[in-house]
């Protein structure tokens, strides 16, 4: 009979690491923003998996967990304009329309400062409008009117700043949810002020923006 053991890999969560019980590694995932992990059937998988080392395994893992680990490196020295103080944000998409993430990376540390989704039947410049509403949103609950948010996104921001969100996307069953995230992002736009910049990341000099997701 086949072996039903399984080890339990956390990379986000209360405490990251490797766990040989699901009840383990469920104490450190509920209830954790953003929390990822995945189960294999040996310790020496789960801990090659941990360890990021290079494998068919991690290829797979990568794609699961949003490109983890595989973030470009900026030359922040070689760019000195670029404001570290910063949040960056990027939405990844497959297919157009398709399933549809975003999320936001603090530029001084590439912490994931949110990240949402997927949302199915979507568009990638969904997505990066609402990464910006969001890092608005979320700067502003901090008290951040200082700092700028890079995108690089120019429909994004241009959607921004018009305070709607433009897509000729047709609403359905399977992206309702998706739409009332759209008209609460419109609904903040229209009912807050913010004095953040949002700034366009200049890829084809810096290369991809911190909050890419990798999937390229």
């Amino acid at each position: 009979m086949a072996n039903k053991f399984k080890w339990y890999v956390v990379w986000v969560g209360d405490h990251p690491g490797i766990y040989d019980s699901w009840e383990e590694c469920k104490l450190q995932v509920e209830r954790y923003p953003g929390a990822r992990y995945k189960s294999f059937s040996s310790r020496e998988e789960a801990v090659a998996a941990f360890r990021g080392d290079n494998s068919a395994q991690m290829g797979i893992l990568r794609s699961i967990v949003g490109g983890i680990g595989s973030r470009p490196v900026v030359n922040y020295e070689a760019f000195p304009e670029i404001i570290s103080d910063s949040l960056a944000v990027d939405a990844a998409c497959s297919g157009n329309p398709g399933v549809m993430e975003y999320r936001g990376v603090w530029v001084a540390t590439g912490e994931e400062a949110f990240r949402k989704g997927p949302f199915p039947n979507a568009t990638n410049n969904i997505g990066e409008f609402l990464a910006i509403v969001h890092g608005l949103a979320l700067l502003k609950q901090m008290g951040r009117s200082d700092m700028p948010i890079y995108s690089d996104s120019r429909t994004g921001q241009a959607w921004v700043r018009d305070r709607r969100c433009k897509t000729t996307l047709q609403r359905n069953e399977g992206n309702a949810k998706l739409f009332e995230i759209v008209e609460r992002a419109e609904r903040w736009l229209e009912n807050n002020t913010y004095h953040n910049r949002i700034i366009k990341w200049n890829t084809e000099e810096w290369g991809e923006i911190p909050a890419d997701f990798g999937r390229k």
